[in-house]
Order: C-alpha cells, then sequence, then structure tokens
C-alpha cells in the first residue's frame, strides 16, 4: 500500500486501541488547541504522542524500499548536510569567491540526491552507528541499540517487502523499542514504544492484503491475499477514508 493509506491506518488503528493502552476512552485532540498546555488532560498528550508514533511505526518497514516515504525522508535529511559541509570547506579553504567551487559544491550535492538508495543506506547507517554511540555510552540500553542497529542494517541491505516484513524484522524493532520504555517515561513520551509498535503490525497487516508478507523470511513464502493494489484505486480511496476518519474523530 502507498505510504499515506499506511499513516491512515495507524491513526485510526491507534484510536481503536486507544481504550485497551491507555486505558480510558477516546477524548477529542481539540483540545490541544482549545486549551492551555497547563490545562491539557494529560490523557489527551499521551493520545497524540501515541497516534504520532503509530502513524510514523506504519511507514517504518517502509525503509527498505529506496523510493518509499519514510526513505525519502531520510534521503532529504541527510542530502542537505551534504550542501552546507562542502560550503563550509569552500570557506575554509578560502575559496568563498571562487563560482567553480560553488559550481562543484551544488553537483556534488546533486549528484548525492540522485543516488538516492545510496543516501538510504547511509543514512540507515549513520542512525545504526549513532545508536551503538549511545547504547556504548550508556545513554540508551545497549541492548537496545544493538537490536535496532541491527534492524537498520538489515533494512538498508534487504529487497523490499522481505526482511522488514518478518516476524524476525518486527521482533528485533518490538524489542529494541520496547527496551526504551523506561528512558521514554522519564521524558513524558512513554506512548511512543507501544505506538511505534502498533503502527509496525498495522502496516505488516495492510500489506498483508496487498499481495501478502513474507512472516517466516528468509522463507519466501508469502502470507496474506491480493485484495488491494498498491497504487490503485481502492488503495487511494482506504487511505483518503482513513485520513478523514482520524480528522473528524480528532474534532469531535
Amino acid at each position: 500500500m502507498l505510504g499515506r493509506t499506511h499513516i491512515g491506518i495507524g491513526a485510526v488503528g491507534a484510536v481503536a486501541a486507544t481504550p485497551f493502552v491507555l486505558h480510558s476512552h477516546w477524548e477529542p485532540m481539540r483540545q490541544l488547541l482549545d486549551s492551555n498546555w497547563n490545562t491539557i488532560p494529560h490523557v489527551v498528550v499521551a493520545q497524540a504522542v501515541f497516534v504520532g508514533a503509530s502513524m510514523v511505526g506504519a511507514i517504518v518497514p517502509d525503509l527498505d524500499q529506496p523510493d518509499a516515504l519514510m526513505a525519502r525522508k531520510i534521503e532529504v535529511f541527510f542530502g542537505l548536510p551534504v550542501l552546507v559541509i562542502t560550503a563550509v570547506l569552500i570557506v575554509l579553504l578560502h575559496h568563498a569567491t571562487s563560482l567553480t567551487a560553488w559550481g562543484l559544491a551544488i553537483l556534488l550535492t546533486v549528484l548525492f540526491g540522485a543516488a538516492k538508495n545510496t543516501t538510504r543506506i547511509l543514512g540507515l547507517g549513520v542512525l545504526a552507528a549513532g545508536l551503538l554511540y549511545l547504547g556504548w555510552h550508556k545513554q540508551i540500553p545497549l541492548e537496545a541499540a544493538v537490536l535496532l542497529a541491527v534492524w537498520m542494517v538489515g533494512a538498508a541491505f534487504s529487497k523490499h517487502r522481505t526482511f522488514t516484513h518478518s516476524l524476525i524484522g518486527v521482533g528485533l524493532f518490538a524489542a529494541g523499542i520496547n527496551m526504551c520504555v523506561h528512558l521514554l517515561d522519564t521524558l513524558h513520551i512513554g506512548m511512543v514504544a507501544p505506538g511505534l509498535i502498533l503502527g509496525y503490525v498495522l502496516h505488516l497487516a495492510a500489506d498483508a492484503i496487498a499481495g501478502g508478507v513474507p512472516l517466516l523470511w528468509p522463507w519466501g513464502k508469502r502470507f496474506g491475499v491480493h485484495l488491494i493494489q498498491t497504487g490503485g484505486a481502492i488503495d487511494y480511496m482506504i487511505g483518503g477514508l482513513a485520513l478523514f476518519g482520524f480528522g473528524a474523530l480528532a474534532v469531535v
């Protein structure tokens, strides 16, 4: 399914799961806009975090796909610094007035951005290295850092709808995220963990009816049906209805 469809499903799924995860009924999130921060009910803030995390988690599995929505975000995030770094080097090398130097900087940025799969792999590699660094320095649990780093390396080098769409993939991701719950709680964003995991699971469920997913990867057998064509009219309709339904629930 398309990224926007997964996002919509993640949002609506979080609303449906709110009574089970937060042990309270759904509260309209328009209170975030209608109230002062100090008067907003805690459950509304928790809901907002839970829903946002679920929407992100719903597109995380597609980081194994170069042209996926989440992958493009990573490409932009790690592509723009190329221009910044080259600009700094130009200044440090005293070539600030050189049109040739600036032309080379722009060319490198364009070439780096065009190599989308390279940028995606590099971005995931940097994120994995950053997690390992934080784990080594005990900023996050080392076990969580290792699990999430392994997941990112797997996402970087596996084919689409293989590793990240399997029980191994979701297991590594969920275990790593779940180990960070205590840290997230201290930052008052504890609902990020269950939200990310819920969104991930909903992604696999949605893809299961759009061609199937290889749950037992590396065995290639796909489990599911082919009721929906990715990018087809039904895909767009489901995404639109899900986002519209969530919008209505958020304000009613």
